[in-house]
């Protein structure tokens, strides 16, 4: 027994190195996150400015894409700055879009990243004359992290002594993030600490020494654990060593939460690689001018719009419209930046309180065939309530490779909220409920066909335990109090980790 007893001791001690990397790592990089939290730049706005278009008596797009000669595009959408509206017409991610005076159809020069500059100057209240530079990003970086999802997206620079960078999404309108001077280092700091950013030239190395270290940590605690229970009536022998008892003391306080994060840090680890690995690309589909029908542009621009984008699905142009309500406002919502959308969610609740219960039933998008098909026109007219979710499938069905028969369901999806989090950016969505061994769940952004998000029920179970175990994101938890206790269990590891170092440099002198 005495053996045992020792054995345990030599691998909680061998074992409490390695982990003690680790620990520290982890320890100080979640402290720091709460910190990000608080000085992340806060947009004074959290959604573009309305648009409200009365496009009865504008040129069509067909014939402005025609007066430009441009023959194929892969998205046209409204843009409303500078006292005009603008048909932007994109091609390739590539490049930026252009943009034609809809009254007109001449060419605003360098469009796209004006309009960058105007909707950064709205979000950030910063006059245009403040920015000093101008970038299209088509790639994850440092300074724009994959977490923000959206791409391309523009990097709008101020010159406020911080250099404010505000990413812009022109062609939805939105804004994916805001960053500053002391955001990004704090995040590289972050990313070095908690993601093991240094090791990120070679993910499956990565994931491995993540992967052992967290392993090392759940059983070096559960050692800890275990000689507590055998050794804890040997008071006596601990009597003239303070530093072995406050390592016990406190390391049984914070054990429980070192496993807890530990074990749902593993899951996340685990489950974000295969997510990754596993992910579905939809390339930008384009589409011919010689597709579009006059007579259905006429039909649609009879009222006033709201939101107006072209899109190709499986090849076939469609209109995805959303008309005005009675008081001209668009009644959908919109994505907000991901890291302030409970800010967003509470400030709108706020403003709106007064007026909830007399608030109708918000004007839901269609979509309309854009081609030549003289039947489909009559078709979409019929069903303009349900050919959202219809093309939603339709879009699901082709990523598959699977039959419409396997499609459950289909639900709009207008806030952020349980599996579909602010993580995933996008607003409004579609989700696409099928009939599969995993319950496989695809929320599809129907103005631009973009996949917001894949989510099986292991998925969810994952995103479920990392926010509740090792985020603690309660529903009843206040932030502060949550970030506090976060912090001093993360703190309490730390403290622990540094205390185990120095018994055992002690133990074993160089």
């Amino acid at each position: 027994m005495r053996r045992i007893k020792l054995n345990w001791i030599f691998w909680h001690r061998w074992l409490g190195i390695i982990t003690c990397v680790g620990i520290l790592m982890w320890g100080i990089s979640g402290i720091s996150h709460p910190i990000m939290s608080r000085i992340q730049p806060k947009p004074v706005a959290f959604s573009a400015p309305p648009v409200n278009a009365e496009l009865h008596q504008a040129k069509a797009v067909d014939v402005v894409l025609n007066q430009h000669r441009i023959a194929r595009f892969s998205h046209v959408s409204l843009a409303q700055f500078l006292d005009k509206t603008y048909y932007r017409v994109a091609n390739e991610a590539s490049e930026p879009a252009r943009y034609f005076d809809v009254e007109t159809g001449e060419e605003l020069a360098g469009g796209d990243a004006k309009y960058a500059k105007s909707l950064a100057a709205h979000f950030t209240g910063k006059d245009v004359s403040e920015i000093t530079k101008t970038e299209l990003i088509t790639a994850f970086s440092h300074d724009y992290h994959a977490v923000n999802r959206l791409l391309p997206v523009w990097r709008v620079e101020f010159d406020d002594g911080q250099h404010l960078r505000a990413f812009i999404d022109t062609e939805q309108s939105r804004l994916s993030t805001l960053v500053n001077d002391t955001r990004y280092w704090l995040t590289r700091l972050f990313q070095f600490g908690h993601n093991w950013s240094f090791l990120e030239f070679a993910p499956k190395l990565q994931l491995s020494i993540a992967g052992l270290v967290l392993v090392t940590v759940l059983t070096s605690a559960v050692s800890g654990l275990y000689l507590y229970v055998k050794l804890g009536k040997s008071k006596q022998r601990l009597a003239n060593q303070p530093m072995r008892r406050w390592h016990r003391r406190i390391g049984l306080i914070v054990s429980i939460a070192a496993l807890i994060f530990a074990s749902s840090g593993l899951f996340h680890l685990m489950m974000s690689y295969q997510q990754q690995a596993n992910a579905l690309i939809i390339k930008t589909e384009s589409m011919q001018t010689a597709q579009l029908n006059p007579q259905i542009w006429a039909k649609i621009t009879a009222q006033h719009l709201v939101k107006l984008d072209l899109i190709a699905y499986a090849g076939v142009p469609y209109w995805y419209v959303l008309n005005a309500s009675t008081s001209g406002e668009n009644q959908m919502p919109v994505a907000q930046v991901g890291v302030l959308a409970k800010e967003a969610e509470h400030a709108e609740h706020h403003n709106h309180h007064d007026h909830e219960n007399a608030k109708p039933k918000p004007i839901l998008p269609y979509v309309v065939r854009a081609d030549i098909d003289a039947q489909e026109i009559s078709n979409a007219e019929v069903s303009q309530t349900n050919s959202v979710e219809n093309l939603a499938k339709q879009r699901v069905a082709s990523l598959t490779k699977k039959p419409l028969g396997d499609i459950v369901s289909t639900e709009w999806v207008t806030k952020f909220a349980n599996e579909y989090g602010f993580i995933f950016k996008r607003l409004p969505v579609v989700k696409v409920q099928m009939q599969d061994a995993d319950n496989t769940r695809y929320y599809v952004e129907p103005a631009t066909g973009a996949l917001a998000a894949k989510v099986r029920d292991i998925d969810g179970l994952e995103g479920f335990v990392f926010a509740y175990l090792h985020k603690w994101s309660f529903e009843g938890l206040n932030k502060d109090l949550r970030d506090v206790l976060v912090s001093l269990f993360a703190l309490g590891n730390i403290v622990v980790a540094i205390m185990g170092l120095i018994l055992f440099l002690r133990r074993y002198p160089r």
